[in-house]
C-alpha cells in the first residue's frame, strides 16, 4: 500500500511537471506567434499625412509667391555674404531661460574636425606646426575610447554588426601614423577628383553608434569634385590623406586627390566659366558618343566649361595620374543633362525648383553613401546660387543675422502664427539637431516644410513609418511639427 501511494504521488507530480512544461511551451509559441503578428515597420507614404498631392510640385509653391522671380541677392552681394560667413565669430546667448539651441553643434565640431569658418586651403601658408596636427589626431584617438556626450557610449559597430574591440580601435589609431608627424609640416596642395568622403579615421569601414540607426559616426562630410585641399599627413599605408578642406579637417582616400602647385589648382577652382550639376547627380562620359561613363558629378558641383551647344557639353575634368599628380582631361555631358552654365539667380522660384529636384532622394548621414543628410541638402541647395555655408545645421542657421528665436513656452497655434509672419522659401528652420526649409502657407491655410529627414513616425494604430528621404511635411503633423524648430533664419542680406 505504501509503495502504491508513493507511486501515485510520483505520477501526480509527473502530471504537474508535464502540465507546467506544456504551459511553458504553449506560452513560448503564443509569444513567438504574437511577435510575428506585430506590426512591422513600413515605408512612409509618398504623401505624408496632411500633405496634398499637388503640394509635391515646385510650381504649386511658386504660384503662391508674389515675388517669385525677384533676385534676393546679386552675385556681388552673395560674394559679400560668403566673406561674412567665412569670418563670422559666433557668440552664444541663453534664450527664454534655456541654453542657445545652436550651441551643441559648435561643441561637437571642436571635437570632430568640422568647421564653421570655411577653410580656403590654397590660402594657407606652406608651413604648419606638427604639434597642431598631432593634437588633432590625438583628439580623434581619445574619441575612439571615451564615452561620447551625445550617445553616452564609446561603442562602435562595423559593417558586420560586430563591435569594435580594443584591438580594432588600436589598429585604427596605429593607422593614423601619428608618431611620424614631424615638428614642422610642409603642406602639399591638391584637388578632389571624385565625389569624396571626408572621414574622421583613415578607413572606409563604418563606425555605427548602434545597430538600429546605421549612422556612420566615422563620417564627417562629403566633398564635391573640384574642391581644393591642403594635405598635412598620410596614413600608415599611404591609402588615406589627412587634409584641410573647405568644410573640415579629416581623412580622404588618396585615390580621390591629385597633387599640383597652387597656381594650377587655382586655374581650375577659380575658372569663371563653369558648368553646374543642377540635379541630384549628372553623368560625365569620356567620349563624345557618351559610351564610356566615367563618373557622376553631384548636385551643385561644378566643372570648368570648355564648350556647350546642341550636341552637348565638354568640360575640364581633373584626374589623378599614377604618380599622384594632377592631370586634366576632357569630359563629355549629354545635351539633355540637367546642368546650368554658372550659378543660378537667387530667386524664390529657383530655390523651389532646385529643392524639389531632391524630393524623395534617400537620406545619408554626413554624406554617407554619397547621399545627403538634413544639413547637406540645405548646403548644396544654397550652393546652387553660389552661397557657401558650413556643414552643421547650426552653421547654416547662424550664417545670416536675420534670425527669429521661437519662444518654446507659447502654444502651437501661437508658434504657427509667428512662423507665418516670416519670409517663406528662403527661411530655414531648426536647431543643432535638424534643419528644414519653410515652404510657407499653402492654399489650405496651413504651414509646411520641406526637408531631408532621417527618421520616422508612428501612425495612430502604432505602425512605425520610416521616412528617410526628402519630404514635404505639414507643421501640424507630429513627424516634424511647429514645436520642433527653435531658430528661424532668413538667408538674405
Amino acid at each position: 500500500m505504501i509503495f502504491n501511494e508513493i507511486a501515485k504521488g510520483w505520477l501526480s507530480m509527473a502530471r504537474i511537471v508535464r502540465t507546467i512544461l506544456i504551459v511553458i511551451v504553449l506560452t513560448m509559441i503564443f509569444t513567438l506567434f504574437s511577435s510575428a503578428q506585430e506590426k512591422k515597420a513600413m515605408h512612409a507614404p509618398d504623401t505624408l499625412p496632411g500633405v496634398e498631392t499637388e503640394m509635391l510640385n515646385a510650381e504649386y509653391w511658386i504660384s503662391l509667391q508674389n515675388d517669385a522671380d525677384t533676385v534676393i541677392m546679386s552675385a556681388d552681394e552673395i560674394a559679400s555674404f560668403n566673406e561674412e560667413v567665412r569670418n563670422k565669430q559666433v557668440t552664444f546667448t541663453d534664450y527664454y531661460g534655456k541654453e542657445d539651441p545652436l550651441k551643441a553643434n559648435y561643441i561637437s565640431s571642436s571635437n570632430n574636425g568640422l568647421v564653421m569658418n570655411l577653410i580656403d586651403p590654397l590660402d594657407l601658408p606652406e608651413a604648419v606646426s606638427g604639434e597642431e596636427v598631432r593634437a588633432r589626431l590625438g583628439k580623434n584617438s581619445e574619441l575612439l575610447y571615451s564615452p561620447r556626450p551625445l550617445y553616452g557610449s564609446s561603442d562602435f559597430y562595423d559593417n558586420r554588426n560586430a563591435i569594435y574591440d580594443k584591438k580594432m580601435k588600436d589598429e585604427l589609431v596605429a593607422k593614423m601614423n601619428t608618431d611620424t608627424v614631424p615638428s614642422t609640416i610642409k603642406r602639399r596642395y591638391g584637388i578632389v577628383v571624385n565625389h569624396a568622403l571626408v572621414r574622421q579615421y583613415p578607413t572606409s569601414v563604418p563606425g555605427y553608434s548602434d545597430l538600429k540607426g546605421r549612422l556612420d559616426r566615422f563620417q564627417l562630410t562629403d566633398l564635391c569634385i573640384g574642391n581644393p585641399v591642403a594635405v598635412l599627413h598620410e596614413s600608415l599605408e599611404g591609402d588615406y590623406l589627412f587634409v584641410e578642406c573647405p568644410l573640415a579637417r579629416g581623412w580622404i582616400a588618396a585615390t580621390d586627390i591629385a597633387f599640383a602647385d597652387r597656381t594650377a589648382i587655382r586655374e581650375l577652382v577659380d575658372d569663371n566659366s563653369f558648368l553646374m550639376a543642377a540635379s541630384d547627380r549628372v553623368p560625365v562620359y569620356g567620349d563624345p558618343e557618351y559610351n564610356n561613363f566615367v563618373r557622376f558629378f553631384y548636385f551643385s558641383a561644378t566643372l570648368p566649361l570648355v564648350s556647350g551647344d546642341a550636341d552637348g557639353y565638354t568640360v575640364k575634368m581633373p584626374y589623378r595620374r599614377q604618380n599622384g599628380s594632377l592631370g586634366v582631361t576632357t569630359g563629355y555631358i549629354k545635351p539633355d543633362a540637367d546642368v546650368q552654365t554658372g550659378y543660378l539667380a537667387y530667386t524664390k522660384s529657383n530655390v523651389l525648383k532646385q529643392i524639389f529636384k531632391l524630393l524623395g532622394t534617400h537620406y545619408g548621414w554626413h554624406g554617407q553613401d554619397n547621399k545627403r543628410d538634413c544639413a547637406g541638402a540645405m548646403r548644396v541647395l544654397l550652393r546652387c546660387f553660389g552661397i557657401q555655408v558650413g556643414k552643421y545645421p547650426a552653421f547654416i542657421l547662424n550664417a545670416s543675422d536675420n534670425q527669429y528665436r521661437m519662444n518654446p513656452d507659447i502654444s502651437a497655434d501661437e508658434k504657427t502664427a509667428e512662423a507665418a509672419k516670416l519670409e517663406p522659401v528662403i527661411t530655414m528652420v531648426g536647431n543643432s539637431g535638424h534643419i528644414a526649409l519653410l515652404l510657407g502657407k499653402a492654399r489650405n491655410g496651413k504651414l509646411y516644410y520641406i526637408h531631408q529627414a532621417g527618421w520616422g513616425y508612428r501612425d495612430e494604430d502604432g505602425t512605425q513609418r520610416i521616412v528617410g528621404r526628402v519630404v514635404v511635411n505639414c507643421t501640424e503633423h507630429r513627424f516634424y511639427s511647429i514645436n520642433s524648430p527653435n531658430v528661424f533664419t532668413t538667408i538674405r542680406p
